[in-house]
Formats: structure tokens, sequence, C-alpha cells
């Protein structure tokens, strides 16, 4: 097919990339434009990460923390890496006109027929390109380098921002380090249908410190609520109270109905409270839950045998 009758059809797939391009966050066109956070621009220098939370909607302004798990952020500065993805052609690449994080425009306004030739449907072919950026958010390279090709999807993220550190990144890292229960069974391993069976937890609080984008940062577990699995249906909550007496306050006691060999375990829900740098601690709305490492117990039938008859 001749050239020039292959043009109106590249045309074509232009004005339709252009739109899917402006539906995704993708750049295709001045850089300044696809940046969209207010918070940025390419005068920016005070640089950092945000560390906030989601529940109050969209990260705020930096340093105003917050103590209910969301809104606010605080500004974390790490180095980090820009990356701008343009439609996949030779002609089109990335030049920076600054330092700042808007401070780029693309050059080449092409698209070629490799655009739509990835393996995954819905996944479209971009050139990368990428400068390192200090933690200043100011441009550590005279310009950008290429970086290869890439499919990505619509919902892929824009890497031309700085990092955002979320609590939801924390918890996720800290779930895994939050203490485990452990718990006695008085007495020991074995009990008696119908006979109380002292069950008393242990659950101390803990500090564990998360490693996210080279800064470490402190999550403290305090434990909460207190709930049994008896492993015969029926549950009960509470810590216990070791070596305690029959129907003491605040002891956990459980009565077997039958006799056999059950499986228990105890449930601790932990809040946790999150210290970022630089801003006040900010409090999980909801526990994390762990749960211990199960116990077998038997239960056993006392019986009487009537040797003599007066």
């Amino acid at each position: 097919m001749a050239a020039a009758a292959i043009r109106p059809r590249l045309r074509g797939l232009r004005r339709a990339a252009s739109i899917l391009a402006l539906t995704t966050a993708l750049v295709f066109g001045a850089g300044v434009g696809a940046y969209a956070d207010p918070t940025w621009d390419g005068e920016n220098t005070d640089g950092g990460t945000d560390v906030g939370g989601s529940d109050g909607g969209s990260n705020g302004n930096p340093g105003t923390g917050g103590n209910n798990g969301g809104g606010g952020a605080i500004r974390v500065p790490v180095p980090w890496t820009q990356k701008v993805f343009v439609p996949y052609c030779s002609d089109n690449s990335v030049r920076a006109t600054g330092r700042g994080v808007g401070d780029y425009e693309t050059v080449g306004d092409v698209l070629c027929t490799g655009f739509g030739s990835c393996p995954a449907e819905g996944d479209y072919r971009y050139r990368v390109f990428e400068r390192s950026m200090g933690p200043d958010n100011l441009a550590t390279e005279d310009n950008f380098r290429s970086a290869g090709v890439v499919c990505r999807g619509q919902d892929e993220p824009n890497e031309s921002e700085p990092p955002t550190i979320t609590t939801e990144d924390i918890i996720e890292r800290a779930r895994a380090l939050a203490p485990t229960p452990t718990f006695v069974i008085e007495p020991a391993d074995r009990s008696y249908v119908n006979i109380p069976t002292n069950f008393a937890a242990q659950a101390q609080g803990a500090t564990v410190t998360v490693e996210l984008l080279g800064y470490s940062i402190p999550v403290e577990f305090t434990p909460g609520d207190v709930t049994w699995s008896f492993g015969d249906g029926r549950s009960g909550s509470g810590v216990g109270v070791r070596s305690a007496s029959v129907g003491q306050a605040g002891a956990v006691e459980h009565a077997y109905a039958r006799s056999g060999d059950y499986s228990v375990s105890v449930t601790v829900g932990y809040t946790a409270r999150i210290f970022v740098p630089n801003g006040p601690p900010i409090d999980m709305p909801t526990p994390i839950t762990r749960t211990s490492a199960p116990q077998a117990l038997e239960v056993g039938e006392i019986q009487s045998v009537v040797t003599e008859v007066d």
C-alpha cells in the first residue's frame, strides 16, 4: 500500500490514541499538562514523598498529618526515578525543558501500527523515557534517557509524578510483623467433662519497623479485643488470668460437654499507630488481627465405680 494511502489511517489511529492517552493519564503531548496533581509543578522544590491515609480522600497538604487513619500527608524526601511514556514509534521521544517535575515535553506526534501490538488485550505499547530525580524533586540529569519499550494497560499508574507512600503500603508490610499471641491452658493439655478449664492469653504490645523507599517507619501495635475458639463450636472473650481460681473475676473458663480431642486458639485484635517523619502519628481505624498457633486439648471423663454397698 502506498505511503499516501497509509497516512490517513495513521491519522485516525493518532486521534483515537490521543483520547486513550488522556483517559489513562499517560503522556501524549505537553508534559506539564499530563501532571495533574496541583501540589506539584515545574517550580516545586519542596521535594519528597507523601505519606498519608486514603480514608479521608486524597493526600492533603504536607505536614497536616491526622489521627484518624486518613487525610493529610507527610512529605519524606527521597530520590526517585521519573518515567514518561509516549506511544510507541521511533519518532516519539521526551525532552527535558528544565529540572522540575513538570519540566519536559514530548517530541514527535506520531503513532505507528506497533502501538496496539501488545499480547494482552487492552494493553498498548509505549516507549519509556526516564531521568533521576533528587529528594528535592529536581532532576539530577540534564535530559531523559531511553529505557526501552513496555506494554501498559489503562489502569497502570503514571510514574512521572513523585512516589507516594500510603498508610495501606505501611500496614501491608507491618501486618506480617505484628506480634503473634500465645496462651496457656490450665491444667496443662488435659481436662475433663464438665470441669472448668482455665485459659489465659499472653498478648503484648510491640513496635515494629517498616522499611519503605529507604526510610524506617515505626508502627506501634497495642493489643485490644481477645477472642477464644475452644474447638467445640463455642467461643469466649477476654485475656484471662493465669492460675485463676474457679469463678475468679477476669478469668476465662470453659467446660466441655463431651470427651474428645479439641484444638484451641486465641485471636487478638491489635490497634496500629504509624509514626511518620515530621508529623503527628496516624491511628489506623481498623484493628489488625493475629491468631495464635493452635494447642491440642484432650478432654476425658471422670467415672465413679461402686466397690462396696452398706
